[in-house]
């Protein structure tokens, strides 16, 4: 599937043949037989879907097809509820550019988001030609150490953009997320050769307008990339393993402290502050990882509580439904 617009899917038909190009067709997304109980249903951007119907005009989905990696955004309006992004993805591009100043909160949250879907995390820092070249590779390697890849790429600079191409596998699908005027859509252009829309950023505070209004997939040069919207705030994921995992350092850390429960403020003998102390780890980061624990396990609070309600009203309707069948097998 390569896009959803308006309660309608487009998909992408295989080709016949290997040098044919795929046929994109739209198919209508409220379908019977589906309801919002289903774990893979609605279907998101990414996914493989059996679809049913001689023409365009008739095809119908018929599954989802079992995914390998699915994108979830969690909701940054308290809502228990996330937004799904993308399935079977390989790779999560988290875009920031060097102007405004790459925020390493936002890098650190979406890693955690990677860590949770089961994909890898690149960082790709744009706008290079904005900085000196000493300043750009510092940041580089400041953000970026705790990512699967990253480096610096200016729209100005196409060897930068062919050092990305190289090292994205043949085949590989990647998702681009990151805020307005990162530069996403230009990145796409870049790599797949694709004319997305664009827009130009402020000049003010360097912040850019939405040019993406919708998730869509896009084909080229053997890969296959997912642009998505600016995003403006990030909740953190409910998997707590997944945020040890993008805090790694911290984490190892925290295995050595004397108790199993620490909270890593004022407790005796904490390793992850006697760390702190010494300058092997940042203050600043220590802190961004306990709001973020914190923050996820509200979160997962209140999404067992969603979870229970709707067990709850399952259980009355299944009720319900035993109590009238008995009545008619009685006749009244």
């Amino acid at each position: 599937m390569v896009a959803v617009h308006r309660g309608a899917l487009q998909v992408a038909l295989l080709p016949p043949s290997p040098a044919a190009a795929p046929a994109v067709v739209s198919l209508d997304l409220a379908l019977p037989g589906h309801t919002a109980e289903q774990a893979d249903w609605p279907p998101v951007v990414g996914d493989w879907l059996a679809v049913r119907g001689a023409s365009a005009a008739q095809m119908r989905v018929a599954t989802v097809l079992p995914r390998r990696t699915y994108l979830e955004r969690p909701s940054a309006t308290g809502s228990s509820l996330g937004q799904p992004v993308a399935a079977n993805v390989d790779i999560l591009l988290i875009v920031e550019p060097f102007s405004p100043p790459p925020t390493p909160g936002r890098v650190e949250r979406f890693t955690a988001l990677a860590r949770a879907a089961g994909m890898q995390a690149w960082l790709v820092l744009t706008k290079a030609d904005l900085v000196p070249p000493a300043q750009a590779a510092a940041v580089v390697t400041d953000l970026g150490r705790h990512t699967d890849q990253a480096l610096a790429v200016s729209a100005h600079n196409p060897a930068s953009l062919r050092a990305l191409r190289a090292l994205l596998p043949s085949g590989t699908t990647a998702v681009l997320v990151g805020r307005s005027g990162a530069g996403k859509s230009t990145l796409t252009n870049a790599l797949l050769g694709t004319q997305l829309a664009t827009q130009a950023v402020r000049a003010g505070d360097g912040k850019g307008r939405h040019t993406t209004t919708s998730r869509q997939l896009v084909t080229g040069q053997g890969l296959n990339l997912i642009d998505t919207p600016g995003i403006r705030a990030l909740a953190a994921t409910t998997d707590a393993a997944a945020i040890d995992d993008a805090f790694a350092d911290i984490a190892e850390l925290a295995a050595h402290c004397r108790f199993p429960d620490c909270g890593h403020g004022s407790e005796r003998d904490c390793a992850v502050q006697a760390a702190v102390a010494t300058g092997q780890v940042e203050a600043e980061r220590v802190a961004r990882y306990l709001r973020l624990q914190q923050e996820s396990a509200r979160l997962a609070q209140r999404q067992d509580a969603r979870l229970a309600r709707a067990q709850d009203r399952r259980a009355s309707r299944d009720n319900t439904r035993g109590r009238r069948g008995v009545m008619r097998l009685k006749g009244k």
